[in-house]
């Protein structure tokens, strides 16, 4: 369930930060929810068996709007002064990797159906905003699940999602903690990039039926 609820999570929260004037936060967020959707309902086949394909499509779409660096700094906590610039960097975008890569099959379980957004409060204070949602994760009941976000070089950013009174990013800062404590920043930083490997590229570049089936969806 915790794949289910991370990744369609994130997934629905990609467009906010290019919402036009127009539209408000919900209406921009169900307009990229309908087009995640179609895209994985036309091609959930080709990309089942090309994971590479389903992370490049991650990494198009969420990446540019989420806040990697500063939930890096809420994860690492107090580890975060001792760190360099580039370790800061480094254990940052190493984390985002090694968490996409875990949990990127649950973007094929996004249907029009089991994601919506069921309200949002507006900017809180002009820098903060939170956006909640409601997923039908298989449980007997929609889960409702609290997206986080921050105004950061004038687009808002996600960094961190709640559910059922817990903090994604305050979780992975008690893990974190305790690793880095027991082995240091270096070594856990070496580890989560072997884990994040290279990014794939774009996925509708690649040789494959779902790169040719997203190239297909791209030119309609």
């Amino acid at each position: 369930m915790r794949r289910i609820l991370l990744c369609l999570a994130l997934l629905a929260l990609t467009a906010l930060a290019a919402a036009e004037p127009r539209l408000g936060p919900e209406q921009r967020v169900a307009e990229r929810l309908e087009r995640l959707s179609g895209l994985v309902a036309a091609c959930r086949l080709p990309l089942a068996v090309d994971p590479a394909a389903v992370r490049g499509i991650i990494d198009q779409e969420l990446r540019p709007y989420a806040d990697v660096l500063y939930a890096g700094q809420l994860v690492l906590g107090r580890h975060w002064p001792q760190a360099s610039p580039e370790q800061r960097r480094r254990f940052a975008e190493a984390l985002y990797g090694a968490l996409v890569n875990r949990h990127a099959t649950g973007l094929l379980l996004l249907t029009p159906h089991n994601v919506r957004v069921a309200k949002g409060d507006g900017p809180r204070g002009g820098e903060t905003a939170q956006v909640e949602l409601s997923i039908d994760a298989g449980l007997s009941r929609r889960v409702p699940v609290l997206l986080e976000l921050r105004r950061h070089d004038d687009r808002w950013r996600i960094y961190d999602a709640r559910w059922e009174g817990q903090s994604f990013v305050l979780g992975l800062r008690h893990t974190y903690a305790e690793e880095i404590g027991r082995r240091g920043l270096e070594t856990v930083i070496r580890e989560l990039e072997t884990r994040a490997g290279t990014p794939p590229g774009p996925p509708a570049q690649r040789n494959t039926p779902a790169g040719r089936c997203l190239q297909a969806r791209e030119s309609l």
